[in-house]
C-alpha cells in the first residue's frame, strides 16, 4: 500500500481505542484528497467529523489518525456507538453529476464542470455519476483487506444499494448509503460485487 500519514489535529478525533466491527465506505464529493483533509482541519466547532483514511484518485492512501481511534463520520441517524465501532474510509470522487444548464455535466451543486466519462445509472434521484479510478479501487480493496485482518472484521460486504436501519450494526463492510437513505456514497459507479470478489481473493 502507498500509505501516507497526515499530521492531523488531535482535536478533530477521539483518542479512545474502541473495538472495530464495521468498515464504512464514503466518497468525498471532491476531486482531491487535500481538499477534504483541509476542510476537516478547518473545523473549529469541536464536532470531530472525519474518517481514518482518505484514498486519492492515484491510489495514495492518507491516514489521518490511528484506525483504533474514532471520529463522527456516519452523521444523521447514528449514535456515538455506531461511530465508535466503525472505521470510515473516504474515497476521492465527485459523486453525482447534473446537467442544469444544458452545457454539460457538473458536480458540487452545479459549480464545477466534470470533464471525464460519466457512469450512467438511475438511483436515488440522480442519473449520472463520476467513475472511480481502477488504481484507486484496487487501493480500497487492499486497505480493507488489511483492516479486516488487523481488526478481525469479517469480510461480509453489503453489495446492495439499499438503506436498512439494521445495517448500522452490521459486522463487515457497508457503504454510507446503506446507513442513510439520504446519502449516495458510494455510488453505483463503485462495483460492490467486484469489490467483494477481489477482497475475498486476498488471503
Amino acid at each position: 500500500m502507498n500509505l501516507v500519514k497526515v499530521k492531523f489535529p488531535e482535536s478533530e478525533y477521539f483518542q479512545e481505542k474502541t473495538k472495530k466491527e464495521l468498515i464504512v465506505l464514503h466518497h468525498t464529493v471532491s476531486c482531491t484528497a487535500k481538499s477534504s483533509i483541509d476542510w476537516w482541519q478547518q473545523d473549529k466547532g469541536g464536532m470531530r467529523v472525519a474518517t481514518s483514511y482518505v484514498v486519492d484518485k492515484d491510489g495514495t492512501i492518507y491516514q489521518l489518525f490511528d484506525d483504533s481511534f474514532w471520529a463522527y463520520h456516519i452523521g444523521k441517524g447514528s449514535t456515538k456507538y455506531h461511530n465508535q465501532r466503525s472505521i470510515g474510509i473516504e474515497i476521492v470522487n465527485e459523486g453525482p453529476l447534473e446537467d442544469k444548464t444544458g452545457e454539460g455535466l457538473f458536480w458540487f451543486d452545479g459549480r464545477a464542470r466534470f470533464n471525464g466519462v460519466p457512469y450512467y445509472h438511475s438511483w436515488r434521484g440522480e442519473y449520472a455519476w463520476a467513475p472511480y479510478d481502477d488504481v484507486q479501487f484496487n487501493a480500497v480493496v487492499e486497505l480493507c483487506h488489511y483492516l479486516c485482518k488487523y481488526h478481525d472484521i469479517p469480510k461480509i460486504v453489503l453489495t446492495d444499494y439499499l438503506f436498512k436501519p439494521s445495517y448500522k450494526v452490521h459486522h463487515g463492510i457497508a457503504s454510507h448509503h446503506n446507513l442513510r437513505v439520504d446519502k449516495t456514497d458510494v455510488s453505483p459507479a463503485f462495483n460492490l460485487l467486484k469489490f467483494k470478489e477481489m477482497l475475498w481473493a486476498l488471503k
